[in-house]
């Protein structure tokens, strides 16, 4: 076996579709807005920062399925996904979409080649699988830093010894990638500004 070293795409889905830029349906929200009932409607992606509509699909339900009316580049689809439940521990039940290419039991099915299907049936990778230590520390400090207001400061209702905990995890988040980048930076031979 190999050890270790700077090998290529190492073990991380860097070239992978990511599930983030592909559409999606999610179960739990149709079942959140009571569509998964005998009838039928719309269902519309839109820009979250323009409004825009981006694609639309129909959606007629039966008792057991969804059936999705739905177009790819002019050429208009039809495709039906089975819903299955499962019981709860306190009474209720649990909608869950049936995969159409495997069967399996998902929240979420990702439209792909023209097809609606879950994501290890697409091999489609989330974005946060394809980051390197660098990406990892700006995507945690990304989130500590929405925790806090403008400037870094303190929001109201937060405590101070609070704000201290996410201030100290953003510096440590800066030393990773200090870290990383002399290690980079030492690894391809780099001794100094000259």
């Amino acid at each position: 076996m190999a050890k270790g070293g700077s090998r290529w795409n190492a073990g991380r889905p860097s070239l992978h579709v990511k599930a983030e830029h592909c559409r999606r349906i999610d179960v739990r929200r149709f079942a959140r807005e009571n569509m998964l009932r005998v009838g039928s409607w719309g269902w519309q992606w839109t820009d979250s920062d323009t409004g825009r509509t981006l694609a639309s699909i129909g959606i007629i339900g039966t008792p057991h399925a969804l059936r999705l009316e739905y177009a790819v580049d002019g050429v208009p689809r039809s495709e039906q996904i089975d819903i299955t439940r499962t019981a709860c521990a306190y009474g209720s039940e649990r909608p869950w979409f049936k995969c159409p290419k495997c069967w399996g039991r998902v929240a979420l099915l990702f439209l792909r080649q023209s097809r609606f299907a879950c994501r290890k049936r697409h091999k489609l990778a989330y974005v946060s699988q394809s980051l390197d230590t660098c990406g990892r520390a700006w995507r945690k400090q990304s989130k500590l830093e929405a925790r806090l207001g403008p400037n870094w400061r303190r929001p109201k209702g937060m405590h101070r010894a609070t704000r201290e905990r996410i201030l100290e995890a953003i510096w440590e988040c800066e030393a990773t990638r200090d870290v990383a980048l002399a290690d980079y930076l030492g690894r391809v031979g780099f001794n100094g500004w000259r």
